[in-house]
C-alpha cells in the first residue's frame, strides 16, 4: 500500500459516489456529475489508483470557505488520512488569504476537527432532501 495525496485531482463522479457508498452515505452519482471538478478546491488520497479519501471545499474566494464531504474509506480509517486532507485544504485556503474556514460535522467528530485547528462553535442545518415539512 502506497498512499498518495493530491490537490484538485481529476476524479470521476463514479469514484466519489463509490466512496460515499463505502462510508454508508447515499451515492448521489447524478448530482456528483455536476459537482466534481466544479468546486473551489478538492484534496484526495489514493492507494495506487483507488480513491480512499476525499474532501471538497466551496468558497467565495475572499471571506468564506466551507469544507464538505470529508470521506475516508472504512478499510483505511485510523491512518490519519482525514487529518492530512484537512490540513492540506486549510493550508491552501490560508495561502489564498480566505478569511474563515467553516465546517459542519456530527458531534462525535469534534476531536478530529479540533486537531485540525478548528474552534468548535454551535451550528445548525436543514436537509431539504431528508426533512419532512
Amino acid at each position: 500500500m502506497r498512499l498518495n495525496y493530491a490537490y484538485n485531482p481529476e476524479l470521476q463522479a463514479e469514484d466519489v459516489a463509490s466512496l460515499r457508498n463505502a462510508v454508508g452515505w447515499d451515492a448521489r452519482e447524478e448530482k456528483l456529475k455536476k459537482i466534481v471538478g466544479n468546486t473551489y478546491l478538492t484534496a484526495a488520497c489514493f492507494d495506487n489508483e483507488f480513491l480512499v479519501g476525499f474532501v471538497d471545499v466551496i468558497s467565495d474566494g475572499v471571506d468564506d470557505a466551507l469544507v464538505r464531504n470529508l470521506l475516508v474509506h472504512p478499510d483505511y480509517r485510523g491512518r490519519g488520512i482525514a487529518l492530512v486532507l484537512l490540513k492540506m485544504i486549510i493550508k491552501k485556503i490560508r495561502e489564498d488569504n480566505i478569511k474563515t474556514v467553516n465546517v459542519l460535522f456530527e458531534p462525535e467528530l469534534a476531536g478530529l476537527y479540533r486537531k485540525a485547528g478548528f474552534r468548535i462553535i454551535g451550528g445548525g442545518m436543514i436537509d431539504n432532501e431528508a426533512e419532512e415539512f
